[in-house]
């Protein structure tokens, strides 16, 4: 058995280029994102996107071509390969395996097209939610080698500001119940029956709609719908500032029509928001109704929708309860919580490797030529 106390390498695949982290605001975490509780002595970033090599976020990050994947995990004697994202990531390690160096693909979404076939000559998949897990399975047939590892919050930066803090956003939006949506700007957050549900509720309730995207077709939606002088949008605001918004608006609602994990309704929760979203996994795996937030059943109808708005932001009984339970119900998802689990399956897997576990495949294919 080779000694478990040597150095510890992984290499990395993100699915994004780490410049898109950087726009988003949210770089703070990236070292300890790819290096929980610092596990690793090495992190090597070996991605496509990148252009230079340097050292950044506690990563040595070298450019690499898929075809040079092979020869850089022999040069730099990794010991695990993690691909983020089941598609052109999971392409590019599951194609390129070295056997007996275990290949991990973490999947974050139920998009059925963003699970590539590749994902079958995956050694572990991590998935964010149960949803997801369903998905995966469909392909992945290794049932006891699908593992959870759900998205994390950090409760240090994610948690309620007190009324004084919020004065300036109370001046800037002078409007009696306000309504937060946090998400991209596509079909996916249904942004579009939120605007519509705007009609229904009235004149006292305002939108703030945070996100990236394009805005032409809401900005015209809101004004065939008479709300558009209550409907502001923003394309980003960064990360650690995002709980003074949880904190502010009477409610968050994103009625999502899919999602892998919805890590924004972890951060609102946490914030003790009180959550507006649909009724579908994986969130009301983690939002129960009336208990830590609301759910809809009926999110493609602005009536049904504006109806859950306005308990979530007038039933003042319901706001106290659901405030009471709401950051205690995703103490599971809090970041050291969540780093211990990801360890705890690195381990497990260095385990594995070092008692040759994934070697199998191999012996096996030399036994059937």
């Amino acid at each position: 058995m080779k000694d478990l106390n040597k150095t510890k390498r992984l290499a990395v695949i993100p699915s994004d280029p780490l410049e898109a982290y950087k726009t988003k605001g949210i770089v703070s975490w990236l070292e300890d994102y790819y290096n929980p509780l610092h596990f690793f002595d090495e992190v090597y970033l070996l991605s496509p996107l990148e252009k230079e090599e340097r050292h950044e976020f506690g990563m040595i990050i070298i450019p690499t071509e898929p075809n040079q994947l092979k020869s850089r995990i022999r040069e730099l004697n990794i010991d695990i390969v993690r691909a983020y994202g089941g598609y052109w990531a999971c392409d590019m390690v599951c194609n390129n395996k070295i056997y007996g160096i275990p290949v991990i693909v973490s999947v974050h979404a139920t998009s059925p097209d963003k699970l590539h076939n590749t994902i079958k000559k995956a050694d572990v998949v991590f998935c964010v939610s149960e949803a997801v897990k369903k998905l995966v399975l469909l392909k992945f047939k290794k049932t006891d080698k699908v593992w959870m590892l759900p998205n994390r919050v950090s409760f240090n930066i994610m948690y309620q500001y007190p009324e004084n803090k919020l004065k300036d956003l109370n001046e800037k939006y002078p409007f009696r119940y306000k309504i937060l949506h946090v998400g991209r700007k596509s079909k996916e957050k249904n942004l579009d029956n939120l605007i519509k549900s705007l009609g229904v509720l009235g004149s006292e309730y305002c939108l703030l709609a945070i996100g990236r995207g394009n805005i032409d077709k809401y900005v015209k939606l809101a004004e065939k719908h008479g709300v558009k002088e209550r409907c502001y949008f923003i394309e980003s605001i960064e990360n650690e500032k995002l709980a003074r918004y949880y904190s502010w608006a009477d409610c968050m609602c994103v009625p999502s029509r899919w999602e892998g994990f919805g890590i924004v309704f972890i951060e609102a929760l946490a914030c003790e928001s009180i959550v507006v979203t649909s009724d579908i996994p994986p969130m009301n795996e983690y939002i129960k109704n009336r208990d830590n937030g609301l759910l809809v059943e009926d999110y493609e109808n602005p009536q049904k929708l504006a109806e859950v708005i306005k308990i979530a932001c007038t039933d003042l009984r319901l706001i106290k309860k659901i405030k009471t339970k709401a950051r205690n119900s995703v103490k599971k998802f809090e970041k050291l919580t969540v780093d211990r689990l990801e360890v705890d399956h690195y381990k497990k897997i260095m385990t594995m490797k070092n008692n040759g576990e994934f070697n199998k495949a191999l012996i096996k294919r030399l036994f059937n030529r």
